[in-house]
């Protein structure tokens, strides 16, 4: 039963992790750029580092992670990565969305890194 219980709070505190500062959900089809994205859907787990997850604008969050980070992230943004729910809990999200979403927290992280 504890174990239930476990699984059951995760479960919607990582909900939350999918819907904007204003707690409603958007359609997956609605135009949206990146920090547009990345608030709507990433910025509820990133900006506070829920669960370990490495902060927007945090370099030293990141260190730990793999050399292919960049890549990593996508993947880890699109198909979900331990306690991070793919597509931030909206298996809607096309991966448009995602990889604006993703490029932004980059950008804002390490503003000084070469362009692809």
């Amino acid at each position: 039963m504890k174990l239930f219980a476990t699984v059951l709070a995760s479960g919607l505190i990582l909900s939350g992790c999918a819907l904007g500062n204003d707690g409603k959900s958007r359609s997956a089809d609605e135009s949206i750029n990146g920090e547009a994205a990345y608030l709507e859907y990433c910025a509820g787990c990133h900006e506070q580092g829920m669960f370990g997850a490495p902060r927007e604008g945090e370099p030293r969050d990141w260190e730990s992670r793999s050399a292919l980070w960049q890549a990593v992230l996508m993947e880890h943004a699109k198909e979900g990565y331990f306690n991070m729910p793919a597509r931030g809990g909206r298996t809607d999200l096309p991966d448009e969305v995602i990889n604006a979403a993703a490029e932004y927290m980059l950008e804002k992280t390490f503003p000084d890194r070469p362009k692809d």
